[in-house]
């Protein structure tokens, strides 16, 4: 053998021969006793030679390689709507930018470097390496951002800032229709927020049996978002500035063996907001003197530290115990602002900082066992505590800079939830299993209307074959929540409606059910029809939520029409209804509300090698249409809000031409059409009500093309 061949030999390699040399006729040749002995390096016995195998499937890629994307593309008109979530907002020209580097080498390190959307502000950039089974060191960027409204107006200056004005001249009344400079002092203002995140970590193997873990993030979010302002009974919508830092630490160590497995981690927040309070000035004529300026607290500096223990241990070979114990805090002490900046009120604070501090506990303990090979049993216990710690004080109280009111305490609310599961899953054969299980929760509260709630719920699923091709699933589940009583708490300013029942609380009878059927009569189609029925009753409820329901119905074929074609389709449908019933004259009640939500989708794809190997062309297009509902009763006729609807069309078209083996020509167009209406913003200006500036948004609707052309290297 050539020893320095043998020397250059990877691990991945070494078995590969051994895996082939097992599988040798030789091996069947071999004398049970003999002792031929194994080359240190390749681990083959003496006397085999080696030179002629060829493993198939042990290709091991080493040195570099990867793809690498750039290209072109152009967005048609701007739009907040099209370009929420995706990045593609902005009217004119963008960079198509993505890459795939890889580094492979004989000594099992490696280098990867993965660039997605780079000529985007949704851009991510990931870097990692290290040595496959000893170490790897990782640096992530990524941005999301959120684009929210382009269309909403202000008279207010400073946007963005903790300090709006009013420009010049301003003209104050005691309604909007009076303010003659109102509409002359509208300016627009973008709503929206930006995150960018950078992650650095590593992941350290120690030893074959410990193992830790660190990473450290750091995120800045800035933007601006809806907010608002009152003086009495008379607002304004404002725009509050997002200027967020957010640092989070991980650490973990970890410990294996074949039967325990157990990992003690530390987990840190530290959350900065820039602006302590959001000044502005009143337009209104002031009701009262001084009132001609408000502030509003915004988002405190805080942190939180959590400290995680978690475990496993195999007891025997098909029975498995694990749990996880969390022990968390969160403290915010940052100075509290005074009760109104009217200098004509008076008002000391009780402390010059709430001190607040919650306690966490979370703990998780879980039992699995295969009993037989078609007997499975498990069981959850789940205990989560929320100890609020945060002192209670009174506070005397200003209402909007505008009058004092009677004094108010702090509630400190904290909660307990227990729940416990147990659950059995039997197989008759292949084509039949049932699955059952009874849940249990219970949750207690202070300083909330209901001390304790307690459900029980039963649930049961069942896959069955019918036919040889065919498999069907069925799911229903039943539950009851059971709440100790109705109490809303005396210290509440204003009073709760005695008859009135926050859903969260309320006592339930849930039942839910759904089927799914998947048919394949062939190689070439397959068929999928599904419902699923979710029903809240909340009957013991005066005021309040009452009944909900929630229907699902979906369709899907996907087929193999041609050697080189193929399609897919799909559809479904959601109703979501609800009723609730309110009181105008606080007692019982004297109106209900109907809330019925339609929502239907639909789509269809097809792709096609036009050349084989050379040129693959395709489609998809999505149809989805909304409409919501609200029919209000009062007394003997039916009062409709105007309905809520969205439409909404998407075309994707898209070709990859291979101009070489190792290079791909990418062209794509999408088109994209959006309508929908809203009652609470359509014409509604500025100056529509009386007593409230608003921002005179509209319901988004939209037309973007969008064309992109690009070109990848691969290597």
């Amino acid at each position: 053998m050539n020893n320095k061949r043998d020397k250059n030999l990877t691990t991945k390699s070494k078995l590969c021969l051994l895996i082939v040399w097992l599988s040798s006729p030789m091996l069947a040749m071999a004398e049970p006793a003999a002792e031929a002995m194994a080359d240190p390096v390749s681990g083959v016995p003496e006397g085999v030679d080696i030179s002629g195998w060829v493993c198939e499937y042990c290709v091991f890629e080493q040195g570099l390689s990867g793809d690498i994307e750039l290209g072109l593309g152009s967005v048609s008109d701007s739009s907040f709507k099209f370009g929420e979530y995706n990045g593609l907002y902005d009217q004119g020209a963008f960079l198509i930018a993505n890459a795939n580097v890889r580094y492979r080498d004989e000594d099992a390190s490696y280098y990867n470097l993965r660039v997605r959307d780079l000529g985007l502000n949704t851009r991510k950039v990931e870097v990692d390496g290290g040595q496959q089974g000893s170490y790897r060191i990782f640096l992530n960027y990524d941005e999301i951002a959120h684009y929210i409204s382009d269309s909403a107006k202000t008279p207010y200056l400073g946007n963005g800032s903790d300090s709006l004005t009013l420009p010049a001249g301003w003209v104050d009344s005691s309604s909007t229709s009076g303010m003659t400079e109102l509409n002359a002092s509208l300016r627009g203002v973008d709503l929206y927020n930006q995150r960018k995140r950078l992650t650095v970590g590593a992941d350290v193997i120690l030893s074959n049996r410990w193992q830790t873990a660190f990473d450290v993030r750091h995120e800045e979010r800035d933007g601006q978002k809806r907010s608002g302002g009152a003086f009495l009974f008379k607002s304004a919508q404002l725009v509050e500035p997002i200027d967020y830092t957010t640092d989070e630490l991980d650490f973990s160590a970890s410990y294996n063996t074949q039967k325990w497995q157990s990992t003690l981690a530390y987990y840190g927040s530290f959350f900065s907001n820039e602006n302590a309070s959001l000044n502005w000035q009143n337009a209104f004529t002031p009701n009262v003197a001084g009132a001609d300026a408000g502030q509003r607290a915004l988002a405190p500096d805080n942190q939180f530290h959590q400290f995680l223990f978690t475990s496993a241990y195999k007891l025997t070979h098909s029975t498995r115990l694990s749990g996880d114990i969390a022990l968390g805090r969160m403290l915010q002490n940052e100075d509290l602002l005074g009760a109104t900046i009217n200098p004509n009120f008076a008002v000391a604070l009780p402390t010059n900082s709430a001190n607040a501090r919650i306690d966490t506990l979370t703990a998780n303990l879980k039992l699995d066992s295969a009993v037989t090979d078609k007997l499975q049993l498990s069981a959850a216990l789940r205990y989560d505590d929320r100890d609020n710690k945060t002192p209670s004080n009174v506070y005397d109280w200003v209402t909007t800079d505008s009058f004092a009111a009677a004094p108010r305490s702090n509630l400190p609310y904290s909660f307990t939830n227990q729940s416990i599961k147990l659950g059995a899953d039997y197989r008759f054969n292949r084509a039949n299993r049932l699955s059952g299980g009874y849940d249990y929760e219970k949750v207690s509260r202070t300083n909330q209307e209901v001390d304790d709630t307690k459900e029980d719920t039963l649930w049961a699923k069942y896959n069955l074959r019918p036919a040889e091709k065919m498999d069907v699933t069925l799911k229903a589940a039943h539950g009851v929540r059971d709440a100790s009583g109705y109490n809303p708490v005396v210290d509440t300013v204003p009073a709760q409606n005695t008859l009135l029942i926050k859903y969260n609380m309320a006592d339930r009878i849930r039942d839910t059910g759904g089927i799914q059927v998947n048919y394949n009569p062939g190689e070439r189609i397959s068929f999928g029809l599904g419902a699923e029925l979710s029903r809240d009753d909340y009957s013991d409820s005066t005021l309040g939520l009452t009944e909900s329901r929630d229907t699902t119905y979906n369709a899907d074929i996907a087929m193999v029409l041609t050697e080189v074609t193929t399609g897919h389709a799909f559809a479904a449908r959601q109703l979501i209804k609800s009723q609730q019933a309110g009181s105008q004259t606080f007692t019982t009640p004297d109106w209900t509300a109907n809330n019925d939500d339609t929502i239907d989708t639909l789509g269809i794809g097809v792709k096609h090698q036009m050349i084989v190997d050379k040129l693959d062309i395709g489609a998809d297009f999505v149809k989805t249409r909304s409409s919501g509902k609200v029919n209000v009763i009062t007394g003997v006729l039916p009062s409709a809000f105007p309905d809520n609807d969205t439409d909404l069309d998407s075309l994707k078209l898209y070709a990859d031409y291979k101009i070489e083996d190792n290079m791909l020509l990418h062209a794509a167009y999408w088109y994209e059409r959006y309508r929908s209406t809203d009652w609470a913003l359509d014409n509604v200006d500025p100056d529509t009500i009386s007593n409230v500036i608003s921002f005179g948004e509209t319901a988004p609707n939209y037309n973007v093309n969008v064309i992109m052309v690009s070109m990848s290297y691969l290597f």
